[in-house]
Order: structure tokens, then C-alpha cells, then sequence
């Protein structure tokens, strides 16, 4: 009977996925975006001023992502959150279920752009089907939102001309890397830059940089913020106002409390 019982154990044992590389998204983590993109379009028109959370960097802080999606949940002032890329550490498929798994207690849609860690390995077919497109846009409050990808290291240069097709006076752009030239070319800072003027975009929106506080410029009256990580519980309010102006609040653990 030991015997028996043995074998049982093993050959249970060996259907597990053990392995870190895992890639077979489950159904019902496939198709976020389009999920949450939903979500969106059945918001009743919001009043202003209107309020987004920005996330920044949660890889290798799952339970202060967890902690971050309480602190949004305790208000009722948010109607949306923009997750700003770097989900994972390593691009593995635990690392975005577990993002994901908090992500899905929110009680407003969230959305994301891909991060240059969440490319590593697998991890941009993971991406792709947990989430989806790596670029695409969407419409709130009047508002256009451009989500794209900007790790070009990963994925090659970044794809300003289909950028510059999506911008007016009414768009909001949010990607992971900011329009800085230790990650893309001089030129290319100087084109993106250049486009966003032209335009007259509302904000430039980032990450990144994963520190403890955030950082905001202004550069020919355009916004341009980076939020923080989430570690140690750090999130950030944007404030969109009737006529269009923006103002941005960093929030540790409370958004009363000193950065």
C-alpha cells in the first residue's frame, strides 16, 4: 500500500507546472486592457475636477501593491488608474499574475503600458496576452490617452510617427520611459519633445526612474511627471481640472504626509 501511495504522489507531482518559464497565460488573465478598456467606455460621464491614480514600478513589491490598491479603493475621489510600466522584475509569468491578482481587487478599471523589465524573457508574450496591444489609445472625460511603448532596447526604436498621429490639444500620453537621453537618442528626445509642443499635449506621464519620490518639469507649458515606485506604498493623484490644467500629488501611504 506505501508503495502505491508513493507513486501516486510522484505522478501527481510531475503534472504541476513547476517550472519558471511558464508562459500559458490563464483564461481568466488574458485580455486585460480590452477587459478594463470596457470598464471605461460604461463610466458615466465624470464631473470635474476629475482624478486619476498613477502607479509606478511595482516589480518585486507585491504585497505594496497590494497595500497601494487599498489605500486607492479607501477613496472616492478616483475614477481611474494608470499603471506606468515595470509590472514585473523579470518578465515572468508569476510576477505578472501576481500584479495582476492585485490589480483586479480595484474598484475602477486600471490600464497599463509595458515596462523594459516586463520584457525581459518571455515576458513580452506574456504581456501581449495578459494585457494586449503594447500601443493604443483610449477616451475619458473628453480626454485622449496614448499609452505606448518606448522601451527601445527591448523592442526596438520607438515608434514616434505613429506617436505623433495621436496627439492634439486633448491628449494625455503615458509611457515607461521618460524623454530622457540615456534611454533613447539625442535626436529622438529632441523629435518627441518637439512633437508634444507642437501638439500642445495636456501631459507627458512616466516611470522609470524607481525612486522615492517623483519628479515634475515643465517644458513649453507641458507637464512632464514620473511617478515613484509603489514601494513602501507610494502612489500619485492627478488632478485634471474643467479648463484643462493639471496638478499632480504624490501620496505616501497617506497624500497628507510629508514625501
Amino acid at each position: 500500500m506505501l508503495r502505491i501511495l508513493c507513486c501516486v504522489v510522484v505522478l501527481t507531482a510531475c503534472t504541476e507546472r513547476l517550472t519558471p518559464w511558464a508562459v500559458t497565460v490563464p483564461d481568466d488573465y488574458k485580455n486585460l486592457t480590452d477587459r478594463n478598456l470596457a470598464k471605461v467606455e460604461a463610466l458615466p460621464d465624470p464631473e470635474f475636477p476629475v482624478r486619476l491614480a498613477l502607479l509606478g514600478d511595482p516589480q518585486g513589491t507585491p504585497y505594496d501593491l497590494e497595500r497601494v490598491v487599498e489605500k486607492i479603493n479607501d477613496r472616492d475621489d478616483v475614477s481611474l488608474v494608470l499603471v506606468l510600466g515595470d509590472l514585473t522584475d523579470y518578465g515572468l509569468q508569476h510576477e505578472y499574475i501576481w500584479a495582476a491578482e492585485a490589480l483586479e481587487k480595484l474598484r475602477v478599471p486600471n490600464l497599463t503600458v509595458v515596462g523594459n523589465h516586463d520584457a525581459i524573457a518571455h515576458g513580452k508574450r506574456i504581456y501581449r496576452d495578459m494585457f494586449g496591444p503594447f500601443d493604443y489609445t483610449f477616451g475619458f472625460a473628453g480626454l485622449k490617452f496614448v499609452m505606448f511603448n518606448n522601451n527601445q532596447f527591448e523592442f526596438g526604436d520607438t515608434n514616434f510617427s505613429w506617436l505623433q498621429q495621436q496627439l492634439d490639444r486633448n491628449t494625455i500620453t503615458a509611457s515607461h520611459i521618460p524623454p530622457v537621453v540615456d534611454a533613447h537618442r539625442e535626436e529622438q528626445v529632441s523629435l518627441w519633445k518637439g512633437n508634444n509642443s507642437e501638439a500642445g499635449i495636456l501631459a507627458s506621464l512616466h516611470g522609470h526612474r524607481g525612486g522615492k519620490t517623483d519628479f515634475f518639469s515643465v517644458e513649453d507649458g507641458i507637464p512632464y511627471y514620473i511617478v515613484p515606485k509603489v514601494e513602501g506604498v507610494r502612489y500619485s493623484i492627478m488632478t485634471i481640472n474643467e479648463d484643462r490644467s493639471i496638478q499632480f500629488d504624490l501620496c505616501h501611504l497617506t497624500c497628507s504626509e510629508d514625501k
